[in-house]
């Protein structure tokens, strides 16, 4: 629940910063625009009405009352000098003709008459438009005309057509205003109103934010994480002791990469995180993530991949698998030991900093000593934002050329001690571990059936096409998703499908599944393996999101 908690509570804070950007953004407008100019009015003509008596009805007020006798209000006006009666009966407008005592008539040539009298601007006018509403006027509706003018404002007045009478001025600067209104007061269905959906469900999102927010400060408080004198996690400690642990989530208990053993007589409750990234086979073995337990004296943790150290790279070769995915080749400046599935922690040169990147093992142990890396290049999705640091640096990298790297790590590996059939699916540069899995199961005493599910867009994308197809000991089903040639007879859709059609006919209870590749590919597998009811112990993954 606090897992879920966390989560939620980082979304929302994303959806209320956008918001408060906006209101800053906004309320800019309003202070750099003023009133006058966000009114729409720059070139409005203020008139005021003639007297009484120079308007001189030829239909008398007497008239008036006899027709409209439920009148609440009778007003004398003019149009143009022209006498006109408004009368008001509830919430209806009657609009009457001072001289003759018809109903009051506006054509097109009295609108554009009235709209120029009203303007003093230095446009002309360029359009008259009979229209029966406007998204622009607030609580009119037409028919009435609309009059542009040829101005830098692109001045716009409304005529109503009942009462012959100017509605209001608007130009571009109004337009400006008023999407700053709707950014301001999240009016974005144009309801003119505080009082609607969207405003709720914003006052109940700030509410949520405040309320965990509270939560959440409550237990970090308790846990001591506002404390200066704090004891740091176990994931702090190795780190600053320089201890080789992996970690790509910075402690927030997301990737599941710092796994450490307490050998206490009495372990740590596991976390929810813990509960969530690790198995019970691990948990009651005593594996924990060292983010989520604070050093106590106590506590006897050793690294849970022992073996792991530092290593200096140097490149031997490079080729390009497909037009995306190039293969490296590395022999280490001393003896490196890993188990096929595992991958190592790459020091990535970025300015004044070095980050990290992981890339798994693509081949089982050799006698040579060479390590093998698949890579896929991250091209820049598009201007302005730079191309992937980790994959760009190391597809540059030349024969000779050397990089830092700690390892190994993981325990994607196969199973032992089981005759179940092992099924693989992956896709894209998900190759590279699953590789290295089928390799090493191959070289086993008694290898097991294995079945390999492989996904790419098309047939250029697939990486190992011809080892695999020759491959007597693996059943290779490789999936093409996009770009299917005429000449393909393979399969097509997307790899978890295909899988899923061919594990609704086997005993799920006799196989174990490795699942590794992009993050959309990993979650639609998990669910369809989840949907089908394999067990859980029985699935392993490595996920590439992390």
């Amino acid at each position: 629940m606090m897992r879920f908690m966390q989560w939620l509570h980082r979304w929302v804070s994303l959806i209320l910063i956008i918001q408060v950007l906006l209101w800053i953004v906004s309320a800019a407008a309003f202070s750099l625009m003023g009133h006058h100019a966000m009114s729409g009015h720059q070139y409005m003509r203020h008139v005021h009405p003639e007297m009484l008596s120079e308007q001189a009805p030829q239909w008398s007020l007497d008239e008036v009352r006899r027709r409209f006798p439920a009148a609440d209000s009778i007003v004398l006006s003019n149009v143009l000098g022209y006498p006109q009666y408004q009368v008001k009966e509830g919430t209806e407008w009657s609009y009457v003709d001072g001289h003759t005592g018809a109903a009051w008539q506006t054509d097109a040539q009295l609108a554009q008459a009235v709209a120029a009298a009203s303007y003093e601007g230095p446009g002309v006018i360029v359009d008259v438009e009979a229209i029966e509403r406007s998204d622009e006027v607030i609580k009119w509706q037409g028919p009435g005309y609309r009059i542009d003018f040829a101005d830098d404002l692109n001045t716009r007045v409304y005529v109503d057509a009942a009462s012959g009478q100017v509605v209001d001025h608007r130009n571009t600067q109004w337009v400006i205003a008023d999407w700053a209104f709707k950014l301001h007061f999240m009016d974005y269905s144009g309801e003119r109103s505080f009082n609607h959906l969207l405003i709720w469900s914003a006052g109940l999102f700030a509410l949520w934010f405040s309320l965990s927010g509270l939560i959440l400060l409550v237990r970090n408080v308790a846990q001591g994480d506002f404390n200066p004198r704090r004891k740091p996690t176990w994931l702090e400690q190795l780190q600053r002791d320089e201890k080789p642990i992996a970690s790509s989530c910075g402690g927030g208990g997301t990737c599941g990469l710092c796994k450490v053993t307490f050998d206490n007589a009495q372990q740590p409750a596991p976390t929810a995180a813990e509960r969530v990234m690790l198995s019970e086979a691990e948990l009651a073995s005593g594996l924990r993530l060292a983010c989520q337990h604070k050093v106590q004296a106590s506590d006897k943790v050793e690294l849970a991949n022992g073996d792991v150290a530092s290593h200096t790279l140097n490149l031997q070769r490079k080729r390009d698998l497909t037009p995306s995915i190039a293969e490296l080749t590395f022999s280490s400046s001393q003896p490196l030991t890993y188990r096929a599935g595992q991958f190592l922690q790459f020091k990535i040169p970025h300015e004044n900093a070095v980050l990290e990147r992981h890339y798994s093992f693509a081949t089982a142990p050799t006698d040579d000593g060479l390590l093998t890396f698949t890579v896929r290049h991250m091209p820049a999705p598009r201007s302005g934002v730079p191309a992937g640091i980790g994959s760009g640096f190391l597809c540059r990298l030349k024969a000779g050329d050397q990089v830092e790297a700690i390892g190994p790590f993981g325990d994607f590996v196969l199973t032992e001690a089981q005759e179940r059939q092992q099924v693989f699916i992956g896709g894209g540069a998900g190759i590279a571990p699953l590789r290295a899995l089928l390799q090493a199961e191959k070289q086993a005493e008694s290898p097991r059936p294995c079945k390999f599910f492989y996904g790419a867009r098309n047939g250029s994308e697939l990486c190992y096409v011809d080892e695999f197809a020759a491959d007597e000991q693996v059943d290779y089903v490789p999936v093409l998703s996009e770009s299917v040639s005429e000449d393909w007879n393979g399969r097509t859709g997307f790899v978890h499908a295909v899988a899923a059609e061919w594990l609704r006919s086997q005993d799920l209870s006799n196989l174990d599944v490795y699942v590794c590749g992009p993050p959309a590919m990993l979650k639609a597998t998990m669910d369809m393996l989840a949907e089908l009811g394999v067990p859980r112990n029985q699935i392993k993954f490595d996920d590439f999101g992390i």
